[in-house]
Parts: C-alpha cells; structure tokens; sequence
C-alpha cells in the first residue's frame, strides 16, 4: 500500500511541475485587445515570444465593442469574418493553446481587422523555453508569420460554438517552464529530487 502511495504522490507532484508552468499571455499586454493605432501592433507584440502547448491566450475587451474569432490562414490574410471556425463575443476569451503549428484571429466588428486588430501565432510542442520563435514575422509590413502551416484546427474542447457568446477554455495538454531554466532540465532535476525522498 506504501508503494502505491508513493508512486501516486509522486505522479501528481510530477503532474504539477508540468502545469504550473504553462505561460499565460494578456493579448497586447496593457493594450488588451481593441483595434490598433498601428496596424502592425499585434505582429510587433507577438514577435520573440515563443508560444507552447498549454499556455493560455487571454483577450480582453469591451463587450459588444469587440470580439474574437479563430479563422484559417486564408481569412486571416483577407480579413474574412463570414465562416470563422469558432467565434467568441463575451470577454475575457481564454483559449489554452492545445494543438501545434499555426493560429490565426481576427476581430470580426466593422472593419477592425482590416485596421490590425488580428493576431497570428505559431505554436510549438511543450518543452523549456530558450527564447523567441512562437511567432516568426514576415518579411517589413508583413502581417503574416513567416512559418508556413497549415490551416489551424480550431482549438479542442470549445465550449463556444460559431455564432453564440462566451467565455472558451480547453484542457491544456501540458505547460513549460518560463524561467531561464529549460521546462525539461526542470522536471528531470524536480523528478530527481522527488526520486530521492522514496
């Protein structure tokens, strides 16, 4: 019965380690999300940060002002908002971030997007952070990351179909470590020590 007891202790610290890293990123920081000044602020605000499964995206807005919509790449450059694949209008949005490669949204209110108020990310697969590379920015005036991709699967575990309001969230898969030591070099150094005390 020890034994079991030690081996489930020491899966849920393990499990812990793993989650409590994930980052959590306010979209445009203190701008939150709103149509831009410059058209260019989203791409600025997501270059060099490194975008991982698990973390969480938060866009904050007015309600009735704003809302968030997850688009393919082709509505994305084109500023479409007729079919997006999931659309949300009651904020704060929190999507958990589950699959990778590329992700693509759009504010569908008048012509916001066309103004900049849209935000593409690439998302990596879970594992310590070494820097920037989440979002790769195209080449002057480009709003479009230069990582190619594609079409992005709407997130999993929408709670929010097309069309209604509310708040989406999804399961995160797993998180990352956001300090300078990397997620892996964490766990194994975390596990070693966990390992020591069985």
């Amino acid at each position: 019965m020890a034994g079991v007891f030690k081996t489930v202790t020491f899966l849920v610290l393990v499990f812990a380690a793993v989650v409590v890293f994930a980052e959590d990123y306010d979209v445009g920081d203190d701008t939150e999300w709103t149509r831009p000044m410059d058209a260019q602020f989203y791409t600025t605000w997501a270059a060099g940060k490194t975008f991982r499964v698990g973390d969480e995206l938060e866009f904050d807005f007015a309600a009735g002002r704003h809302d968030v919509a997850v688009v393919t790449k082709d509505a994305y450059e084109n500023c479409d908002k007729e079919k997006p694949l999931s659309l949300m209008t009651t904020p704060p949005v929190k999507i958990i971030l589950n699959t990778t490669g590329p992700q693509y949204y759009i504010c569908t209110v008048g012509d916001h997007c066309r103004f900049g108020q849209k935000l593409a990310i690439n998302v990596v697969a879970a594992g310590g952070r070494t820097g920037g590379g989440g979002a790769t920015p195209g080449p002057a005036g480009s709003t479009t990351p230069a990582a190619g991709g594609t079409t992005p699967t709407p997130p999993a575990g929408t709670t929010t179909p097309p069309g209604s309001s509310g708040t989406t969230t999804t399961t995160p898969a797993a998180g990352n470590a956001a300090s300078s030591l990397s997620g892996a070099t964490f766990l194994v150094a975390f596990v070693s020590a966990v390992a020591a005390l069985f």
